[in-house]
């Protein structure tokens, strides 16, 4: 197979995405649900969403952030608004446009020894 190689200065095709930034209500609410009682509607919230296809990346670093891939702000605003934390009170929620133009994201998958790679980590498959 050739090498593919692309002129850095040729323009790429950009995925938009929008950056959703989430910060801790404190004090929260009178009438809110603990932050304990919401975690795992949390998980599956963001599990959903990457298994559509919508979740680019999430972390917690303090406040929490997801990278959501979405056509327009409204639709990525009508998503994000319902994560739950957000919908119960417990945090704000900042939604940013972004257009990721640069970057990659590596993949292996080795059937002899049962792995998958995916960047810097691997994964035993079973």
């Amino acid at each position: 197979m050739a090498d593919l190689k692309q002129d850095p200065m040729h323009p790429l095709k950009h995925e938009q995405c929008y950056l959703c930034f989430m910060t801790w209500v404190e004090p929260p609410p009178a009438n809110a649900p603990s932050r304990e009682e919401v975690r795992r509607p949390h998980k599956e919230y963001m599990a959903r969403l990457e298994s559509e296809g919508r979740l680019f990346g999430a972390g917690d670093l303090g406040y929490g952030m997801f990278i959501l891939r979405a056509e327009t702000r409204a639709e990525a605003e009508s998503i994000a608004f319902e994560e739950p934390n957000t919908k119960a009170g417990l945090r704000t929620m900042k939604v940013v446009p972004w257009a990721r133009g640069e970057g990659d994201i590596n993949i292996s998958i080795s059937f002899t020894n049962g792995t998958v790679k995916i960047d810097r980590r691997s994964y035993l498959l079973e």
